[in-house]
Parts: structure tokens; C-alpha cells; sequence
């Protein structure tokens, strides 16, 4: 009876807790995201849309792990990877598309951190040079967050959005962006904005031809040049300093060895001093007598 109370008892907690937990423990799903950020980007570098896609998982546990996202099915998929924790792209992966029966595709590819980024190309324009772009976004999954940010060409005028943007900014390259914020996204439901703009010049803001593909290959190649002809002279410079300093060091041996020999030479070179040896007074190579007191002149023997 006392272990059939305790067995109530622990059931009846557990029923309790689960009825405490919050309701998205429930629905808690691998591709449930914690934020995603929609990036439209029409005529950036080609006369159409791209579109970017950076979201974070919800459950951010047993990575790798594969991440599945819907784009339309005439898009054209550009890239698929995972953002580093710098920042920083890793390399494009390998991605599977499936076709779905609603006019999406399924892109399907592992990511090894919880926050990843596609990009891809879609043919919405419509008109010229009134051009009109109805951009609509279907996630497969649900999402806490969604940030919607609109770019404007630069060459562009009368920039018009529906619904009226929630915030506006410029960044350094005179880019105009204006975004919406987002809450509570179920799966499947769809995000859709409407962009109309005059603009005559039909080059797109940044040109493929204009974008830096050779040059940086040029300029390291250079710069690896000018580092080389650097590391040379110094070595170099630096040869020949070590030659001059053996040769002063030489010098100044040659010196410090020849100079006592000079020196003894220079002194076997004269007569040793003579004094009398009565008076002591100097006697000359020449003096066979004392000239102060007329003593003769001792020779050594």
C-alpha cells in the first residue's frame, strides 16, 4: 500500500510538470527557427532579385545536423552554407533540392553551428522603367522573429513599399534599406511585400564586371613580389654588414698585433741612454770623456 501511494504520488508530479512546461516545448521541431532575417535585393548584381536568407535555429543541439528552407521553384539557388561565430562564411555545401507540389522547392544541406545562410536569385521584376516586385516567403517551419529588409538601387527613384516599412536606414555605400519586424510566424504562413521604383539605367548597382574577381589576384601577386624584393635586399643589407664588421674587427686585430712590433722596432731603432759614471751626467754616442768632469768613458763589458 505504501509503495502504491509513493507510484501515485511520483506520477502525479510528472503530470504537473508537463502541465507547467511552455507550450513551444511542444512544439519544438528541427526546423523551428529562433530568428530569420529576409533580405530582398533587387538589381544588386544582376537585373534581378536576390534574396538572402540568414536564420538561427531554435534548438541549437545535435549539430551537425541537416536544416531544410523553401524557395520558389523558378528561383535559382546561389548559395547555401552556415555562419561562423566571427561571422564569417563557411564554404557553400552541398545542398538537395526537392520539388514541391505548392510552386516551392525544398533545399536541404548539414550545418555544423545554428545559424546558416542561403542566397538565391529570383525573376520578379516587372515593367520598365516602372518596375513592380511582389516578393512572398513561405517558411517551412515556424519562427520567434522575422526581420524583412527591403534595398533600394542606387539609380532608383520613387522607391514605394506596401505595407509602409516599419524603419529606414542608409548604410556607408549609400544604400537606402527599409525593414519590418516580425513576430510569431507559423509554418507555412506567407510574408509578402509589394516594391515599386522608376529607374531608367538597366546596369544593376554592383556589376559582375565591376566586382574585384581578378584584381586581388593581381595585387597579391604583386604585393608576394614586393615582400620577396623586400626579404632580399635585407638579407642583403644584412651580409653586408656582417662582412664590414669582420673586416673592421680583422682591422683592428691586425692593429693590436703589429703595433707592440712597431713599437719594439721603433725602440731597437736608437742607442740605449749612457751616464757617467763618475758624475752622471748624459754622455752623447759620440762623448769618449765626461764634457763636466773629464772621466773616460766606461763600455759596457
Amino acid at each position: 500500500m505504501k509503495l502504491r501511494k509513493i507510484f501515485y504520488g511520483v506520477m502525479i508530479a510528472l503530470v504537473m510538470l508537463i502541465l507547467t512546461l511552455p507550450p513551444r516545448a511542444f512544439a519544438q521541431t528541427p526546423d523551428r527557427l529562433a530568428f530569420l532575417k529576409i533580405s530582398i535585393w533587387p538589381e544588386f548584381d544582376k537585373p534581378t532579385v536576390l534574396v538572402l536568407l540568414d536564420g538561427i535555429l531554435a534548438d541549437p543541439s545535435n549539430l551537425p545536423r541537416p536544416v531544410s528552407v523553401f524557395i520558389p521553384s523558378d528561383a535559382q539557388l546561389s548559395v547555401a552554407t552556415w555562419t561562423n561565430p566571427d561571422g564569417s562564411f563557411a564554404p557553400e555545401q552541398p545542398a538537395q533540392q526537392t520539388q514541391q507540389d505548392d510552386g516551392y522547392t525544398r533545399v536541404t544541406f548539414t550545418i555544423t553551428q545554428p545559424q546558416f545562410h542561403v542566397e538565391y536569385y529570383h525573376d520578379l521584376l516587372r515593367g520598365a522603367p516602372d518596375k513592380t516586385l511582389d516578393f512572398a516567403y513561405k517558411p517551412l517551419g515556424a519562427i520567434d522573429a522575422v526581420t524583412v529588409e527591403i534595398q533600394q538601387p542606387l539609380k532608383a527613384s520613387n522607391f514605394a513599399l506596401t505595407p509602409a516599412p516599419q524603419n529606414t536606414r542608409t548604410d556607408p555605400d549609400g544604400f537606402k534599406y527599409s525593414s519590418y519586424a516580425l513576430s510569431n510566424i507559423a509554418a507555412g504562413q506567407t510574408i509578402a511585400v509589394q516594391a515599386k521604383y522608376t529607374k531608367t539605367d538597366p546596369n544593376p548597382s554592383r556589376s559582375p564586371q565591376s566586382a574585384p574577381t581578378t584584381a586581388p589576384a593581381v595585387s597579391a601577386s604583386s604585393n608576394l613580389f614586393f615582400l620577396i624584393a623586400l626579404v632580399v635586399l635585407g638579407l642583403t643589407a644584412l651580409l653586408g654588414f656582417f662582412v664590414l664588421q669582420q673586416r673592421s674587427q680583422g682591422t683592428r686585430l691586425d692593429a693590436g698585433v703589429n703595433k707592440p712590433r712597431r713599437d719594439k722596432r721603433r725602440a731597437g731603432g736608437s742607442a740605449p741612454a749612457a751616464f757617467c759614471a763618475q758624475c752622471g751626467h748624459a754622455l752623447g754616442p759620440e762623448d769618449n770623456f765626461c764634457p763636466r768632469c773629464g772621466t773616460k768613458r766606461r763600455v759596457p763589458g
